[in-house]
């Protein structure tokens, strides 16, 4: 610490005793060549200070990333341009891009650069291995310093970036299916989505169309099968639940907004309309179709996770009575047996979906099980 701040005192000592010893030279020595050296040694001296107390003018600083829009684990390209004013004096220049913390993994994120009369200072880096969440780069830094180092200023000029990285998705190659004849056992549905919706037209029978939604009395009329089409259609009633409540283990959370993303995905990509509810710290609900599967990975690229256990009681169980629900959480106790007693008191059909079951997890799960709901594990591809 004290070395660092006695360094700049010493250079310049150095630098005026540099100068002495070429002056005694000259003075003693005599001729042309002392003299052009002492003279050429005070030049380049006196442009270093005339070119350090220059300020360096910067027009325009910019920075672009191939995508803003990417998924974890994929690879981001940073180019950072400096647009300087022409003629604009320097020995050198340090651009270095401040990135957002928890980014991925980096190697530099600057670049140095000498005299030069070009307008333009470019450098190109890249991030891999990126991490989900939303990442605002704030500003560059700029360190301009001269030839015997005596000289550095340190400026920052504000350029803002942001780009919003996706959870993985994976593949499922199995989903549990809710509401099977042994899961129910002895328990109804209290409410039937077709009854819930108005008709809306019919249309021609499309193959994987259910035989209950034919309209027989058109498809005689027609001498065609013709199924019958609802208002607020909400495909199989399929809700992927997110419970953001963890109690120890970042990379098992991350595995358990990508397993809740996948499932998402997954629902949507078979034409059914789910509903993706997060708890951030309260629910929120989104209706997802292929179109806006981009609006429901938006939402969970921004979760981070909660450290106050799920409520037991809560409006929006009173909104998946009958629905199919994929529970998606990372932890198992005994708070969540009661949070999942009142959802099957509310006539939910409930899966709990996890990345990965532990010892406890286990035991709960039994527990659990018992009330007619299934605790299912996906073990990542």
């Amino acid at each position: 610490m004290r070395w660092s701040k006695l360094r700049p005192y010493l250079k310049f000592l150095l630098l005026v005793a540099f100068v002495l010893i070429v002056f005694s030279y000259a003075m003693f020595q005599g001729g042309f060549v002392s003299w052009f050296l002492f003279y050429s040694v005070i030049s380049v001296i006196v442009s270093t200070i005339l070119i350090a107390i220059f300020p360096f003018r910067v027009v325009r600083a910019e920075r672009k990333v191939n995508e803003e829009v990417l998924q974890a684990s994929e690879q981001l390209l940073v180019t950072v341009t400096i647009t300087k004013k022409a003629l604009q004096p320097f020995f050198y220049v340090r651009v270095r891009d401040v990135v957002p913390e928890n980014l991925g993994n980096y190697d530099e994120t600057g670049s140095l650069f000498f005299f030069s009369f070009q307008r333009k200072l470019t450098f190109t880096y890249s991030v891999s291995q990126l991490k989900r969440g939303e990442h605002s780069f704030d500003e560059i830094t700029l360190i301009f310093g001269d030839l015997f180092g005596l000289f550095e200023r340190t400026s920052k000029i504000k350029c803002e970036t942001t780009v919003l990285v996706y959870p993985r998705l994976q593949k499922l190659n199995e989903i549990p299916h809710v509401g099977s004849p042994k899961q129910l056992e002895g328990f109804k549905n209290k409410r039937s989505f077709e009854e819930d919706r108005s008709l809306a037209g019919v249309r021609q029978y499309v193959p994987g169309d259910r035989l209950t939604m034919i309209d027989w009395k058109q498809s005689a009329r027609s001498n065609q099968l013709m199924t019958k089409e609802f208002e607020s259609y909400q495909g199989e009633g399929v809700i992927v639940a997110l419970d953001t409540f963890f109690k120890e283990g970042a990379e098992k959370f991350e595995h358990t907004v990508i397993l809740a993303a996948s499932l998402m995905a997954s629902f949507a990509k078979k034409q059914s309309s789910p509903s993706l509810a997060v708890r951030i710290p309260d629910w929120l609900s989104l209706n997802i179709t292929q179109r806006t599967v981009g609006q429901g990975l938006r939402l969970l690229a921004k979760v981070t996770p909660e450290t106050t256990p799920t409520p037991i009681i809560h409006k929006i169980y009173r909104d998946w009575e009958g629905m199919h629900v994929y529970y998606v959480c990372s932890d198992l106790d005994r708070h969540f047996i009661k949070v999942a007693k009142t959802l099957r008191e509310q006539g939910a059909n409930v899966t709990i979906c996890m990345p990965g079951l532990t010892q406890q997890d286990r035991l709960i799960s039994k527990e659990i099980e018992k009330m007619g709901i299934s605790v299912h594990e996906f073990n990542e591809k």
